[in-house]
């Protein structure tokens, strides 16, 4: 569809807190909806609109597996911004050397200060560094996908960030589905009971929203009958 329909409030939340995040007041967003209803679709397009404002834009996702590797999502999105590059020669990575080989091997410090521990608060606490110096004055996007499949280590990770992002140049953008009991369900619960974060939970478009966007897929027809709309 070439257009957003029927989510202009997700849209303005996320823009505003776009706006917070490049004030320094960032955080956590997560987009909680069931499989197709447009939570990809929303983070697409708010890293269009940080990107647009020169805000560093960095993704990943999880995967479905049986075992999931440990941060795979952090590592997928710190691969990207590694890539060609050595890390960053900042006091504020001092003593993370290792937790940043955990996410991107090639940015070992060499450094032997914590390198044996990779514990999700570390490894949280090197994510906050380094996207506070990769984002620099204009700030950074993290969006990480489809946290229904991801690892205890990485769900521990949005966690930590929700508390720690507070005053930095830092949104992380995580979405999930909504189905049932689960690791990520408790992170949310969470967070709710935290008061931290902002949960932005998505339903099905509405009948009319639905023909809206039908009728915009379909832009190139003369006329759309009505029997189309309704039938999808």
């Amino acid at each position: 569809c070439p257009v957003v329909v029927g989510r202009s409030v997700e849209l303005a939340a996320l823009a505003g807190l776009l706006a917070d995040a490049a004030d320094g007041r960032g955080g956590v967003a997560v987009l909680v909806g069931e499989a197709g209803v447009g939570k990809s679709r929303l983070a697409r397009e708010a890293a269009a609109l940080a990107a647009g404002r020169g805000v560093l834009v960095l993704s990943g996702r999880a995967v479905p597996a049986g075992s999931p590797l440990p941060f795979r999502p952090l590592s997928e999105a710190m691969l990207v911004a590694s890539r060609g590059k050595r890390p960053p020669d900042s006091p504020d990575l001092s003593g993370f050397g290792g937790q940043l080989a955990r996410l991107v091997p090639d940015w070992g410090t060499g450094d032997s200060t914590g390198g044996a521990d990779n514990s999700p608060v570390l490894v949280g606490e090197a994510v906050v560094r380094l996207l506070r110096v990769l984002g620099g004055a204009a700030g950074c996007l993290l969006v990480l996908e489809d946290l229904h499949w991801a690892d205890p280590e990485t769900l521990a990770v949005v966690d930590y960030l929700a508390d720690t992002l507070a005053a930095e140049r830092v949104l992380c953008l995580v979405t999930t589905r909504s189905a049932g009991p689960s690791h990520v369900a408790d992170v949310l619960d969470r967070l709710r009971s935290r008061r931290v974060g902002t949960i932005l939970p998505l339903g099905p478009l509405s009948d009319g929203d639905c023909a809206d966007m039908v009728r915009a897929c379909l832009s190139g027809a003369e006329e759309v009958d009505r029997a189309v709309p309704a039938f999808v």
